[in-house]
């Protein structure tokens, strides 16, 4: 990613997007958009709110987290559409005005506020929908008043439905703000590794250019595919939803004429008369840390500044969440098939049809 967005930046574009969802997410206080409470950390929370998430499908690590902390005497409570979890908990309202409900007092916020370890965590129900600023406002509001973060702690949580977001947040792969409002038309798009999109994004003139593996969407769409490596073929370096810095290590060769996806860039910025300033992975990283120095520190994990309560009162939401409308549901549904690879996977087909049966017969 980083190099695409070095790329751009050198043929003097800011119009990067990152898949999925929202495509715009303020990035400059990162506790407002990772798991500040951390994985193992959720184990010492003894209140517990859900506001506009499953994680049954979007991290079901972390929901085998929050039942262990239920088995424990953990309470939970939920904000959004009614699911199965796997442990029992308060359902307070499945509307987003059900946030301002629950911020105006009530059983429930009693618990919070008198909770030595609460812990309150947002997910895509709430981050995909267009009134997004105005119920998170709304959050922090809630987040406050209810003392979720203090001395020593921090409850607040943010769970994403893209793997790669975190790192795209981290690194600015965003729109410039002359990005945000061109309007005018678009020539060429370039996919890297992008298949989550809605297609009407792409003018149907536009010259497209598609660069990974297992490309369904995207590859079908594109004038020209170059072939990228799949994970298991490349050495890599990824950030998990806590903001932890992780690498992984190529397990088999990459097939045919796959290259590494930044060998690919540079390469064609080499092309384009705009080399990037990077001949090996070691100077990719390096790289890397310049613009993110929290990539230097691999495996551990820095808490971040807690500077949400400042930089929400920034945002232009006039409107109150007490009117907000519509039902705070995951985006994911299908939870054996979310990228590319799995859609590809004859495996995963079979585990969606085996699911749909048992479903069939439950209502039958």
């Amino acid at each position: 990613m980083l190099a695409l967005k070095d790329l751009a930046n050198r043929l003097g574009s800011g119009n990067i997007w990152h898949e999925g969802g929202f495509p715009v997410m303020p990035a400059d206080v990162r506790s407002t958009y990772v798991a500040n409470t951390t994985v193992q950390g959720l184990e010492a929370a003894d209140v517990i709110l859900l506001i506009g998430s499953n994680p049954r499908i979007e991290s079901p690590v972390y929901n085998a987290r929050i039942r262990k902390s239920w088995l424990d005497g953990a309470q939970v409570a939920l904000i959004g559409e009614a699911v199965d979890l796997t442990y029992k908990y308060t359902h307070l309202g499945s509307e987003a005005s059900a946030i301002s409900k629950l911020a105006s007092g009530g059983e429930f916020m009693d618990k919070l506020k008198s909770a030595q370890r609460p812990v309150v965590v947002v997910g895509p129900g709430v981050l995909n929908r267009p009134d997004r600023d105005v119920l998170m406002k709304a959050i922090h509001q809630l987040v406050e008043k209810a003392g979720v973060v203090k001395e020593g702690w921090n409850g607040y949580n943010v769970i994403h439905d893209n793997a790669s977001r975190v790192a795209a947040l981290d690194i600015g792969f965003a729109p410039s703000a002359a990005a945000r409002k061109y309007s005018g038309p678009v020539k060429m798009v370039y996919l890297l590794g992008a298949d989550d999109y809605d297609e009407a994004d792409i003018p149907a003139d536009a010259f497209v250019v598609y660069q990974g593996h297992h490309g369904d969407r995207g590859a079908s769409q594109a004038n020209v595919v170059l072939p990228g490596a799949a994970y298991t073929e490349k050495s890599g370096t990824y950030v998990n939803f806590e903001g932890r810095v992780q690498s992984t290590r190529a397990a088999v060769p990459v097939l045919g004429e796959a290259r590494e996806d930044w060998k690919i860039l540079r390469a064609v910025s080499e092309v384009l008369g705009k080399p990037l300033p990077y001949d090996t992975r070691e100077q990719l990283q390096a790289r890397l840390v310049d613009v993110a120095p929290h990539f230097a520190a691999e495996g551990s994990l820095e808490a971040p500044v807690w500077l949400n309560g400042q930089y929400i009162k920034s945002l232009d939401a006039k409107s109150s969440a007490a009117g907000a409308t519509g039902v705070l549901r995951s985006t994911i549904n299908n939870f054996f098939m979310t990228d590319a690879i799995s859609r590809a996977s004859q495996t995963m087909a079979k585990c969606v049809q085996a699911r749909q049966q048992m479903q069939d017969k439950l209502e039958s």
